[in-house]
């Protein structure tokens, strides 16, 4: 995908809910949440190749795969849910939006446990009994 194109998607979509704003403000919303999927959809085939990519290195440097699979999931809700967060701060629901950044900081936490698990593992392996 061409940054040329996601540019060109994300100005007629801010024009179009520009226009709309003043007859109907909820299709002007509508329109930038279609937007914003659309640009986040069309860029998924670039987040294939990425890790795609990782998933090479990793198995080229023979590294634990489980742990590549957790940062990549980490990195993924960080950024899914700044996505969320920005959609509902642009339709102006910041209460929601605090609430998705939460649960996202909750599920990053959630997701790491097994990679502090084996860090704690080895450090208690380390330290003298």
């Amino acid at each position: 995908m061409d940054i040329m194109q996601i540019i060109g998607i994300g100005i007629s979509g801010a024009i179009a809910a520009i226009l709309l704003k003043e007859y109907k403000p909820v299709y002007s919303v509508c329109i930038g949440i279609i937007t914003s999927c659309i640009i986040f959809l069309l860029l998924l085939a670039e987040i294939q190749y990425v890790f795609d990519v990782i998933g090479a290195i990793s198995l080229r440097l023979s590294l634990n795969s489980d742990y590549i699979r957790i940062i990549i999931r980490i990195i993924g809700i960080a950024y899914l849910a700044r996505f969320g967060t920005e959609i509902c701060r642009d339709a102006g629901q910041n209460a929601i939006a605090q609430k998705i950044e939460l649960a996202g900081k909750i599920m990053i936490v959630v997701a790491s446990v097994p990679i502090l698990t084996a860090v704690l593992n080895l450090l208690i392996g380390i330290l003298p009994t």
